[in-house]
């Protein structure tokens, strides 16, 4: 056994130390695709050495250098070895994140019974990837120009806690990079913000509803409801008015609708004037009422 061991390190040491250096050629998805079919044969034949020497080129030497687009099956194929690879190692945290990558991006693959019989604990693990957690989506802004594939959906989110191929293309639809990205790594930067606004200046991390600007802006736009709905009441009341005093032929149905829709009106304007007025409180309850914290730090 620990033979096998030395010759597996040996083996992950070579094919990183190749890996090291500039791409050679492009790899191709048929490599990639090959890479994952032979370490499961490797997996379910108990070569741990040749499932290693797999796993490691297709994550260190293929992957890197695809000149490809990764197509869905063939990355869920990638996260799957990964998955192999991790088991090995005893790494069950990891295990259950690469089989959740997995399905994500193939919800009805099944594990063959070669690669795990009914009764092998591989099988339990796959089942309990359904349900982990994914993490928090973080932003991934592409190059000028560009665009990113993210798990291959365009200009996605990349999940935190769940491993992803990520894929850089430039101007002219010319894949600049592709990168493994596992659980806590931090992202590169290949583009800026195209808006150029961060998560505080939208406000985000604390809750709009405490800020007193919102409610004054809510009760501005409520005031300018009263204003319109008084003016279109007024406008209906003075063409009651002047219709009765002018035209003793008009029909009286004309002049209900006249105050009906005047009497409504009304009834609006007052009704938006009180919430433009309650809106205008709440904000100044949030603006007078509540205490900053760092007012409390510093004791005269």
């Amino acid at each position: 056994m620990k033979a096998i061991g030395i010759l597996a390190l040996f083996a992950t040491l070579f094919v990183s130390n190749v890996a090291q250096a500039e791409c050679a050629k492009p790899s191709t998805l048929a490599e990639l695709v090959a890479s994952s079919q032979e370490g499961e044969k490797a997996f379910s034949d108990m070569n741990l050495e040749q499932l290693l020497v797999h796993s490691t080129r297709a994550r260190e030497v293929i992957v890197p250098c695809l000149s490809e687009k990764v197509r869905v099956k063939d990355a869920a194929g990638f996260h799957r070895l990964m998955a192999l690879e991790a088991f090995t190692h005893k790494r069950t945290d990891r295990v259950i994140a690469e089989f959740h990558a997995a399905r994500m991006l193939e919800p009805g693959y099944q594990l063959s019974l070669e690669v795990a019989p009914a009764d092998h604990p591989l099988r339990a693990l796959y089942e309990r990837a359904a349900f982990a957690d994914e993490g928090k989506l973080e932003p991934v802004y592409p190059p000028i120009g560009g665009y990113i594939l993210v798990a291959g959906v365009r200009n996605a989110g990349r999940p935190s806690k769940t491993p992803v191929i990520i894929q850089v293309f430039g101007p002219m639809d010319k894949l600049l990079e592709t990168r493994y990205v596992q659980p806590g790594e931090s992202l590169p930067s290949w583009g800026k913000n195209p808006f150029g606004l961060t998560a505080k200046d939208l406000g985000l991390g604390k809750s709009v509803w405490v800020e007193p600007k919102t409610w004054y802006i809510s009760s501005g736009a409520a005031a300018l409801l009263t204003v319109a709905f008084y003016s279109v009441a007024l406008y209906n009341k003075s063409q009651f008015s002047n219709t009765s005093a002018r035209d003793t032929t008009n029909s009286d149905r004309d002049l209900q609708g006249y105050a009906d829709r005047a009497n409504g009106f009304g009834v609006a304007t007052i009704a938006t004037g009180a919430v433009a007025l309650v809106l205008t409180g709440v904000g100044a309850g949030f603006q007078f009422g509540v205490s900053d914290d760092s007012s409390k730090k510093e004791q005269p």
